[in-house]
């Protein structure tokens, strides 16, 4: 009787259960597309007061990226002119090349070069070249950061004492935070040292918030930090940049 009890049991729980257990899972959540092959932008800022003070300042700059698999490369140029009374009272150049290539989906190794010209921060050209690695700590649609490190190698020439040429260690991070639709914040920073002279190390820091207007144009609002701790004699060690921008996405 009891075997019989059991089994009866058992062949209940299998007619009910089963459709239970039957069921398909939950459908898993969809997997966010992958980025562009290709994608770039263009800003501009500019600024004219007249009256008390007459001052224009005009600030351009071009971003590309380009994801071959597994290459990526990534291009920018930077230009800023300020005059004041029509003097020229500031202006820099700067355009850098990264060319990675993917290891794991979070490890990369790349190769960097960048071009800097600041004559009013007393440096004629500076030509760096680097390779080194890179990590991809988070990569979501809302959060990403990574750190690199690399070795390189840097010529300065400054237009008031002896020219520089050094080995360098550099360390970068980048985060980005996408907290809506159409905002985001972003920070970049690099720290770089000499091996040849310790208090010869620079950083510089880049600050920003965009909002979108359109699908191609945005707002940016942006702080940038440079600091070189062994400056050119008779220059400051400190260079701070608050600009607003439109930019345009293509």
């Amino acid at each position: 009787m009891n075997v019989h009890r059991i089994s009866l049991l058992f062949f209940a729980a299998v007619i009910i259960g089963g459709p239970v257990f039957a069921q398909d899972p939950p459908p898993a959540k969809p997997e966010p597309p992958p980025p562009p092959r290709f994608e770039g932008s263009a800003e501009m800022s500019l600024v004219s007061a007249n009256g008390n003070s007459d001052t224009q300042s005009l600030g351009l700059g071009s971003m590309i990226t380009w994801r071959p698999d597994p290459w990526t490369t990534n291009a920018r140029v930077s230009f800023i002119r300020s005059e004041t009374s029509g003097v020229e009272t500031a202006r820099a150049l700067v355009a850098w090349l990264r060319q990675g290539r993917t290891l794991t989906p979070k490890l990369d190794v790349f190769g960097r070069v960048e071009y800097l010209a600041d004559e009013f921060a007393g440096i004629d050209n500076r030509f760096t070249v680097e390779g080194g690695l890179g990590y991809k700590f988070v990569d979501n649609p809302v959060h990403f950061l990574r750190g690199d490190v690399g070795l390189g190698y840097a010529n300065e020439s400054r237009l008031v004492g002896e020219d520089l040429s050094s080995a360098l260690l550099n360390l970068a991070g980048l985060y980005r935070w996408k907290f809506g639709e159409n905002a985001t914040v972003e920070n970049g920073s690099l720290y770089s040292l000499s091996f040849d002279d310790a208090d010869d190390w620079r950083f510089r820091n880049a600050f920003s918030v965009s909002a979108s207007m359109t699908r191609t144009l945005s707002l940016k609002l942006s702080h940038e930090l440079k600091y070189v701790n062994a400056p050119v004699e008779g220059f400051e060690k400190t260079d701070r940049l608050l600009s607003a921008a439109v930019v345009a996405k293509f």
